[in-house]
């Protein structure tokens, strides 16, 4: 392996290490105050709230308009970065004046008024945001990931605070609120403060063209995927009520928590890596897409099947029995997000070969068959059949998602099927090692932490006695990479 390649990999090892460190302590944080929350707040109030953030998903298609992703992909200069600035400033406080006048469209179609309010509140995190989006570029681009761990603890450690302290004085949803919007401000100074580059008072109009070029068709991408992320709250949101909306999102926490973050982290440190890549390009492209779906999937499977195993006490340790109802939705999501996470980085290689026209027809036809399917389940009047529908659909996709990869990567279906066969042999010991373990006890705790041990102990003894060469390689290039001077 050449010098380069071998710096290549220990900076994405570093990388992921470095950004699932802060990510994950972070949502550690945003766990321990959901928590608190679920015992201060009704399920009333975290629909509500989520009324908001649903209405505000579909603005925030617009946000920066790819920005981020373009000086990511081209090489940045003092020009093109003080024009992105200024740039997506007037795009965030664009979006903010479309919020304020659009929020009466979020409580007519909610059927509740307190919409408006909320969605006009939340909706200053926008252009908060902005100020950082240069920042986070550079951080990316120079796979600086160690910087990024103040500001996501800051800011996960001040929206907790700041929604616990105001709903134990009773603001009910508006601590949900308030404590998102506090979160930004802090993380957005925290930003400034770790990343030393300041803007100056110039606007370069022949690089507004070629930031808007690449970035408005990731924007294009990313916009799809938000909308097809949030339809389903969308339409719980409209048919089903506040309450409902509030159990439903609730149990997203965890799994998103978990798994769909630990695929953006994947995506984060891979994008700027493969972008790095300059001799044969397509071959590199090919061995780091198998090598990500092996090595993430170890990871993701356990979590995601574990956590669907384990739904019932945890719920009824975590959020109390005043959250039963989010235990069948917790363990589909648990499932939902698994399908979705293990082929994520597809469309990573995607942007990086130039393509991301294919994720929006990808993305087009998800759409086609998400909406009647998940119209069919909003009208039962049930959230778990909802959920259950995402996990069926989600699955479905990563059938197409991998025979699309395959094509464009000229891969083999059973290059594949072997990169994912040391995590679904693990899992399958392991399920059925969990699921006996929890009928030795009725009590939830001890049901969780039984089977969590049990579990992660059998699932890695699996690996190690059926792919031992597997995990003595991830073991010395993690090593590696840890005594990288």
């Amino acid at each position: 392996m050449s010098e380069r390649k071998t710096n290549l990999k220990n900076a994405t090892i570093q990388g992921a290490m470095w950004v699932y460190t802060s990510t994950y302590s972070a949502k550690l944080l945003v766990f321990l105050s959901t928590a608190i929350l679920a015992r201060l707040l009704t399920q009333e109030d975290f629909g509500v709230a989520g009324y908001a953030l649903v209405f505000m998903s579909f603005l925030e298609i617009l946000q920066g308009l790819g920005i981020r992703q373009a000086l990511i992909y081209y090489r940045p200069n003092p020009e093109r970065l003080n024009t992105a600035f200024w740039l997506g400033i007037g795009i965030g406080v664009g979006l903010y004046v479309i919020t304020w006048l659009l929020a009466p469209v979020a409580g007519w179609f909610f059927n509740d008024p307190r919409a408006v309010e909320v969605t006009r509140a939340l909706g200053l995190s926008i252009p908060i945001s902005s100020l950082t989006l240069v920042h986070q570029a550079l951080l990316h681009k120079d796979l600086a990931f160690k910087k990024q761990v103040t500001p996501q603890l800051g800011h996960s450690l001040c929206k907790g605070m700041i929604s616990i302290v105001l709903a134990l004085l009773g603001f009910g949803y508006w601590s949900l609120i308030l404590g998102h919007v506090g979160g930004a401000i802090v993380r957005a100074v925290l930003y400034w403060w770790t990343i030393p580059w300041r803007p100056s008072l110039r606007f370069e109009t022949d690089n507004v063209r070629p930031l808007l070029s690449y970035g408005s068709k990731i924007s294009l991408n990313d916009g799809l995927s938000i909308i097809l992320n949030n339809l389903d709250y969308f339409l719980i949101g409209r048919f089903l009520g506040a309450a409902a909306l509030g159990v439903y999102s609730l149990a997203f926490r965890i799994p998103e928590l978990l798994i769909n973050q630990f695929s953006r982290v994947i995506g984060d440190v891979t994008f700027p890596v493969f972008t790095k890549m300059e001799v044969d390009r397509e071959t590199s492209l090919r061995r780091g897409f198998l090598a990500t779906v092996q090595y993430s999937n170890m990871i993701v499977f356990p979590l995601g099947v574990g956590l669907a195993l384990v739904a019932e006490p945890f719920v009824l340790v975590a959020f109390t029995e005043k959250w039963a109802e989010a235990i069948p939705v917790t363990r589909a999501i648990a499932l939902f997000a698994t399908f979705r996470a293990s082929v994520f980085n597809a469309g990573v290689v995607y942007k990086v070969q130039g393509r991301p026209g294919l994720l929006a027809r990808i993305q087009l036809w998800q759409a086609a068959v998400a909406v009647p399917a998940l119209l069919w389940a909003v009208s039962s009047g049930q959230v778990a059949v909802v959920a259950w529908t995402q996990a069926g659909l989600a699955f479905l996709l990563m059938c197409v998602q991998f025979i699309i990869a395959s094509r464009v990567l000229q891969i083999s279906i059973l290059a594949i099927l072997s990169a994912l066969r040391p995590a679904l042999t693990g899992v399958a010991v392991m399920a059925v090692v969990v699921i006996g373990v929890l009928q030795l006890s009725d009590i939830p705790l001890l049901q969780l932490i039984t089977a969590v041990i049990s579990g992660a102990l059998v699932y890695v003894a699996t690996l190690w006695l059926l792919h031992q060469s597997l995990v003595q390689e991830a073991r010395y290039s993690l090593l590696g990479a840890l005594n990288r001077k």
